[in-house]
């Protein structure tokens, strides 16, 4: 039976508006994830996104970005799912913040500390974004940061009314290792309980959060939903610094309900990208395209590969041979028109 103790039903959420920029960027993008899928038992949302469609295709811009990630977050949530994890590229602008900028990806030249503080800005929207769509849920929804300098930050620009989600962040330091294991995370664990925690946001969690997001997620099971924000950890070919067995529960526990990665192999074509969003009627396939911005700022998406499991490597190399040989004229004429050729 379906637990709906941290989800009320409701009929509507508000909104964020957000640009309609591409999702194509223009500089060279970061490398990112993949992962699995574990069903749990959830709650039945209603039309609390409203309405979509079970036709499952890449998005062009961030507006429809935003509507594949309301649709299958409702979806993943009524499926059984209370352990999400979305992902998308670092640093990537959903204009929640700063309305006047374009959706884009920091270049490779700027310095770490620019890098650093626009990925830190692109996690704040995403779990902002959330903020939003699961307005309902009042002060039981809670978002995580790591650090208290990334809470205040948070804290700072969004401004939440007192009947809004609480912020809080994870221990900062590490007095020593018993302080680490025992002491910080049963701080953080008395936050939750305090807040009456229905529904916790995790923002770009590492190793130490990750480690206390497995034992809470043992021990709380349906009686509270868990969704990990940019936590990166999903893709065998990322190196991600984390205990096997501790990565292996996080990936069993928690489901890929919507990713947007940029893939970076130089053997690939430029601007080609995976993606996965959960349908109403429960598919999730993951999509291989390539997407060009063209001169005019048209956006042309050519699906290269959708298979049920996400691809590896191998797999992925052979469609972008089969998608070369098989490329016809409208394919060189968008190579030829794409922007910065």
């Amino acid at each position: 039976m379906c637990r709906q103790a941290w989800l009320p039903r409701v009929a509507a959420v508000a909104l964020l508006s957000v640009s309609c920029t591409s999702l194509v960027p223009s500089l060279s993008p970061h490398r990112l994830a993949r992962g699995p899928v574990m069903q749990r038992r959830a709650f039945n949302l209603g039309g609390l996104f409203g309405e979509d469609e079970d036709k499952i295709e890449v998005p062009k811009n961030v507006a429809g970005m935003v509507a594949g990630l309301k649709s299958s977050t409702e979806n993943s949530l009524n499926q059984g799912c209370s352990r999400l994890d979305i992902e998308l590229p670092p640093s990537f602008q959903l204009g929640v913040e700063d309305k006047s900028k374009k959706s884009s990806m920091v270049a490779d030249s700027q310095s770490k500390e620019v890098v650093l503080k626009e990925v830190a800005r692109g996690d704040r929207e995403l779990a902002r974004l959330f903020v939003e769509m699961l307005a309902a849920i009042g002060p039981g929804l809670v978002v995580a940061f790591r650090t208290s300098q990334m809470e205040k930050a948070a804290k700072r620009r969004w401004k939440l009314s007192a009947n809004e989600a609480q912020v809080i962040s994870f221990f900062d330091s590490k007095k020593s290792a018993f302080a680490s294991e025992v002491e910080a995370p049963e701080q953080f664990n008395q936050k939750l309980q305090k807040l009456d925690c229905k529904c916790l946001l995790v923002v770009a969690p590492q190793l130490d959060q990750l480690r206390f997001v497995a034992k809470l997620s043992k021990a709380m099971k349906d009686q509270m939903g868990i969704i990990l924000l940019n936590s990166r950890i999903f893709g065998e070919s990322r190196k991600v610094k984390l205990p096997p067995r501790l990565k292996d529960f996080i990936k069993k526990e928690f489901r890929p309900a919507y990713h947007v990665r940029f893939l970076e192999n130089e053997k690939w074509p430029k601007n080609s990208m995976i993606y996965r969003q959960v349908s109403k009627g429960g598919e999730a396939p993951w999509i291989i395209a390539v997407q060009r911005q063209l001169v005019g700022g048209a956006v042309v998406t050519k699906e290269v590969l959708r298979t049920d499991e996400e691809p590896e490597d191998e797999e992925i190399d052979a469609a972008f041979k089969r998608y070369a040989e098989s490329s016809d004229v409208s394919d060189k004429v968008a190579d030829f028109l794409e922007q910065g050729e």
